[in-house]
């Protein structure tokens, strides 16, 4: 990476503009070193502790079998004596859930039986829609920023995870003292929509929040709290558990895929079916079509000719015909004129169908909260009272701002507003909020943390639970290092590997980049012939897993490291050596 001007802003130490650790993360560091140095004794791997290779575990997203699967990964890290190994652990998306399970018990590393306690809760806990509902509120009243991320961190996650944690990361900093150091990995919805590579990357430790690549941090507890020109100017709580958990995890944060969510539901859902034919429906079909022709480059003149039949004879405020002709020359004009037909659906919708609004408001309201939970019958009345006066307003108001393009997710003040950072782009220094996303929806594993030139990472040992292409992480990860001149491996492997890929694969690290071992989830080695059908069996959108899937997911993910430990040792080794010779 180009090295950049440093520039240190020293206001009470809270905002960092610099390419180094912060004291704390050095601190813990050290002392966890010391960890590695006695897991190698115990392996018989000689090696001083000023040669203690700097390791970094990486798991992917994949939602609840990311989740499951990085946990029987870990715990037979732990059985094989390999565990403590690891100076590092970074997440994304469901990996991140799983990690938050096991850093709400301090130095959960060196108690397995704790992974069995988190697994038991996957399989038989629960946390009841009443204690969600009330956690959101909580969120609506104390959160200026409410966004999407709310709700579902609030409602979803927690029905996920079987827990509601209302601790703070930066309670991480004096009690795992004897754990990798936690690394949770988010992206900037902005920067992504604006291709700013280098400050897209994100990552939040129990001592600092910022920008894995552009170098710009703020202490943990401090994220969230409003800065102007550097100086922090009005102190705000430190978001939760539960909400940072929903926020690594928002993997429907996506304007694009969420569009094309919403098509397939107006097409194809079982609530909409017979309402098919409604005009209404249609219009806002062709709406998301219209949107969605800014991702995919397709003509919009024949969709705005289709939105003009559907409006026909509708008028506008000031009582003009809603008719409009599509003469965009380059694609700003052409967002323009979506973003018109657009605003005029969204002002209109509810009084041009009222009859729809009428019809579906109270089904729909039945359906959402039977999907979440089974309500005690007793009192679902009064539930649905609770969800409608303290929820249902706002989300309303979420559903108009996607209309009008503004699908919300994520929102935080930004920190680096009014910065002097001249090495960052002035695009996210302009703005008072920002917005944050699931990193998976970038690049589905945490690379960009692992590979921070500060941390000097010598071999990454990365667990994929992704869906789809096996090695499509590896090849996205390598595409990002070539554009931003990050040193990584070159990924070679063959065609059967795209189909049918074994269990361990080892590229080896040059030019100062680490060695990397990537392991699928899936492969022919632990799966055989039934590759296919654990694929499709676990599914990243789908129900919580029964106990018995879960037990069986961990055993598969457990089954990779289990196949692998002589490989897992040699690497280790070989790293070891590189450093060069070692002494008594």
């Amino acid at each position: 990476m180009a090295q950049v001007r440093l520039i240190n802003i020293c206001n009470t130490n809270v905002l960092k503009i610099q390419h180094s650790l912060s004291d704390g993360e050095k601190n813990y560091l050290s002392g966890r070193k010391l960890c590695v140095q006695k897991c190698l004794v115990k392996n018989h791997i000689s090696c001083t502790l000023s040669k203690v290779p700097n390791i970094a575990i990486l798991g992917s997203g994949g939602g609840e079998r990311a989740m499951v699967g990085l946990l029987g990964s870990l715990s037979q890290m732990g059985e094989q004596g390999l565990l403590d190994a690891a100076l590092y652990m970074s997440g994304v998306s469901g990996s991140t859930w799983c990690m938050a399970s096991l850093y709400e018990k301090a130095n959960w590393s060196s108690d397995m039986k704790h992974i069995k306690v988190v697994a038991e809760r996957l399989g038989h806990g629960s946390v009841s829609l009443m204690d969600r509902v009330w956690h959101l509120i909580g969120y609506c009243r104390a959160n200026a920023n409410f966004s999407l991320t709310d709700v579902w961190a609030a409602l979803v996650v927690p029905s996920i995870v079987k827990k509601i944690d209302k601790s703070t990361l930066s309670n991480y900093q004096k009690c795992h003292d004897k754990d990798p150091y936690p690394i949770y990995t988010v992206i900037n919805q902005d920067c992504k929509y604006e291709h700013l590579q280098k400050e897209t990357f994100f990552e939040l430790t129990p001592h600092e929040a910022g920008y894995t690549l552009a170098g710009a941090f703020v202490e943990t507890s401090n994220f969230g709290s409003i800065f102007n020109k550097g100086v922090l100017t009005t102190s705000k709580p430190e978001m939760d558990m539960t909400y940072l958990q929903g926020l690594c995890g928002s993997a429907l944060a996506d304007r694009e895929v969420i569009l094309k969510i919403l098509k397939e539901w107006l097409e194809g859902g079982e609530n909409m079916k017979a309402l098919k034919d409604h005009k209404g429906v249609q219009l806002l079909s062709t709406v998301v079509d219209l949107q969605l022709c800014q991702y995919t480059g397709c003509d919009p003149a024949p969709l705005l000719q289709t939105a003009n039949e559907l409006l026909l004879g509708k008028r506008d405020l000031d009582g003009s015909k809603l008719q409009f002709n599509f003469d965009g020359k380059n694609s700003t004009d052409q967002n323009k004129q979506i973003h018109t037909v657009t605003s005029a659906v969204s002002m209109f919708f509810f009084e041009w169908n009222e009859d729809l609004v009428n019809l579906k408001v109270s089904e729909e309201l039945e359906v959402f909260v039977k999907t979440l939970d089974k309500v005690n019958e007793k009192s679902p009345d009064k539930l649905v009272e609770v969800i409608w006066d303290f929820m249902i307003k706002k989300i309303l108001q979420l559903v108009e701002g996607l209309l009008k393009l503004f699908w919300i997710w994520g929102t935080n003040y930004n920190y680096l507003h009014s910065v002097n950072a001249p090495h960052i782009d002035k695009r996210l220094l302009q703005s008072e909020t920002t917005h944050f996303e699931d990193a998976g929806l970038l690049v589905n594993s945490p690379y960009m943390s692992a590979l921070r030139a500060e941390r000097g990472i010598d071999l990454i040992i990365s667990f994929d639970f992704s869906a789809g292409s096996p090695m499509e992480t590896l090849t996205e990860t390598a595409k990002e290092c070539k554009d931003l001149g990050i040193s990584f491996p070159a990924i070679n492997y063959t065609k059967s590997d795209m189909s049918s890929p074994k269990g361990f694969y080892v590229f080896k690290g040059v030019n100062k980049a680490p060695t990397v071992i990537h392991i699928p989830l899936f492969n022919v080695d632990n799966c055989g012939s039934e590759l296919e059908d654990y694929r499709k069996k676990y599914d990243t959108f789908q129900g919580a897993y029964s106990p018995e899937m879960i037990e069986d997911l961990m055993k598969k993910a457990g089954e990779n490291v289990l196949n692998n430990k002589e490989y897992l040792l040699r690497e280790i080794k070989d790293i070891i050596k590189q450093k060069g010779p070692t002494s008594a």
